[in-house]
This record gives structure tokens, sequence and C-alpha cells, in this order.
């Protein structure tokens, strides 16, 4: 019988980040149906003490009642990225966030909006572990998309939230969740200028101005909207 294929460091190191990512946006979903599961089944596979430690945690002290009081509508910390972008069109903001998802194949398995943050993280999650896969087929290419698209939709739409929620759960939240809002932050680091026409509301026609998703290594956009 032949040994199974061991993977390469790059591989591991891949499946490490997404399975970091993956707990951080486990801590921001609402604790309900198979969340304890989700959790337990990837703690085991932590190897940094410090997400073992947020992870345990959460399975100590997460409730339903804790994640509304934090993040539900009237919550201490606003979890959605339209909240944080200051008059942003409600209509660009998701269109981007849809077709990035779309075109990565990712269907969030919570039922919260896309601009949620534990969306928004278990996307990165998805394109890390995409990245892991190309890597241990050979696919550069592919593996140079899921990265470039990663780091961009960290810069541009993640980084709009980790610091106002890293300083909320700083001041009203438990040590636990204040750790990975930290986390967070360190890796997306501070928010960017918006890139949405501002002042728009939520019923406004849609525009007519194509829109993209970032730039992969190939200098392309990533994603194309029509009009």
């Amino acid at each position: 019988m032949s040994r199974p294929a061991q993977l390469c460091p790059a591989a591991i190191r891949l499946l490490e980040e997404s399975a970091e990512w993956r707990l951080l946006g486990l801590l921001f979903e609402y604790p309900g149906g198979a969340w304890r599961t989700n959790v337990e089944s990837l703690a085991a596979s932590l190897r940094r003490p410090e997400l073992r430690g947020m992870a345990e945690a959460a399975l100590q002290h997460a409730s339903g009642g804790l994640h509304l009081a934090l993040f539900g509508p009237a919550g201490l910390v606003p979890v959605r990225e339209v909240t944080h972008r200051g008059g942003v069109q409600f209509g660009y903001l998701m269109a981007e966030l849809s077709a990035y998802y779309q075109a990565f194949g990712y269907e969030p398995a919570i039922e919260e909006a896309a601009d949620h943050l534990a969306a928004q993280l278990g996307f990165v999650a998805f394109l890390k572990f995409k990245q892991a896969c190309a890597v241990m087929e050979g696919d550069s290419a592919k593996a140079s998309l899921a990265e470039e698209a990663a780091r961009e939709f960290i810069r541009e739409h993640i980084a709009t939230q980790a610091e106002p929620v890293a300083r909320s759960l700083s001041e009203s939240g438990p040590g636990h969740l204040a750790a990975a809002a930290r986390l967070i932050l360190e890796h997306a680091g501070p928010p960017r200028r918006p890139a949405y026409p501002q002042g728009a509301g939520l019923n406004e026609d849609a525009d007519t101005e194509p829109m993209c998703c970032g730039t992969p290594a190939s200098g392309g956009p990533l994603v194309q909207l029509g009009p």
C-alpha cells in the first residue's frame, strides 16, 4: 500500500491560515445550530495556543444573549461593513461582495448579509483553503488568483471594520472577542479611503458604471460588473 503524499510546507501554512480565519469568523457568528460542533472540531486542529484559547473561551462563554447584545441590530458593536462606510452607496458595496463570492463559489453558511463580518472572515478562510488546494495541485495561476483576491478583500473590506470593531470590543467585549478583534486588525491594518459613491440611499436606482473587484496577479480585473 502506498503512503499518502505529504503536504508541502506552503500548503500546511495556508491550511493553518485558513483555520485561523475560519475560527475568527466563527467567533462572530451566532452560536446556534452546528456552531459548537464546528468550533470544537476546529479547535482540535489549531496549533497556536492563543487561538486554542479563543476557541475554548468561546465554547465556555458564548450564548445567544451575549451575541445579540454585542452584534445584534441594536448591539454595542456593529459588524456590518455598510455601518462603517459613512454614506457609502449600499448597492455598490453589496454588488461587489456578491461578485466576489460568486466568482469563487463561496456560499456563506450563516443567515447574515454579505457584508456581515462573520461572512467576510469566512470568505477569507475559503480563499486560503482554495489557495492551499491549488498549491497542492501545482496550479500556480489559481494559487496566485486566490492569494491576490484574499489580499484585496482584506484590504478593501475587512480593514473597514477591523479598527472600529476592535476599539468597541476593547471597551465592552469579553476578552476572547477583544483578542480576536485585535488579531483581525493586525492582519488587516487601518482602513483605506472609501471607494464607493457617497450619500446614496438604499432605494436609489442601480448605477450603470462598471465596477471591478480587485486586480489579480495578471493585471486584469478580478470581477467585472457590467451595466
